[in-house]
């Protein structure tokens, strides 16, 4: 049996070519952007697996705790129904190497064009890393009242495991 983490080891280039060719990122909206801003465009790869654009206003760590802030928009002319949150440790320097993850799902709708606050209290022994790195990312879990794929990396069964854990 593979350790958890292994599984993830492959799927982060995947996560990131996602991101990176959706334009989506955890980055602060341009200013003056309130409103109708959205990403430039969404790759069909990433409309696929209904990825969805976050931005982080806040993080903080107590060296064991992250506490991220922030907001998810849903940039799709259909609603959202559900959100796959998936955050990665990163290890530093090494592409590709994830040293820990952390799953959770908000029970939210989100309507065309609009967004929803992020408040995520994560726990890991990763947070006090000078040199430590992570990603976020989220996914639709319905679009339009159509189920979306599991992004990559989530297995059958997170959906209750991330539930659990909130």
């Amino acid at each position: 049996m593979r350790h958890k983490l292994m599984t993830w080891r492959p799927v982060v280039s995947v996560l990131v070519a996602l991101v990176a060719a959706g334009d989506l990122s955890c980055a602060t909206p341009p200013a003056g952007t309130v409103g109708p801003y959205r990403p430039v465009e969404i790759s069909a790869e990433a409309r696929e697996v209904g990825a969805l654009p976050v931005f982080i206003t806040d993080q903080t760590t107590d060296g064991r705790n992250v506490k991220l802030r922030g907001k998810i928009r849903n940039p799709y002319p259909e609603s959202i129904l559900g959100v796959r949150l998936v955050y990665l440790d990163l290890a530093p320097g090494a592409e590709g190497r994830v040293l820990g993850h952390a799953l959770r799902i908000l029970d939210l709708e989100v309507g065309s064009g609009q967004e929803t606050p992020l408040r995520w209290d994560i726990q890991t022994m990763y947070a006090g890393s000078s040199a430590g790195r992570f990603g976020l990312m989220a996914f639709a879990i319905k679009r339009g009242g159509q189920d979306l794929p599991l992004p990559p990396g989530w297995e059958e069964g997170d959906d209750e495991k991330a539930r659990a854990s909130q």
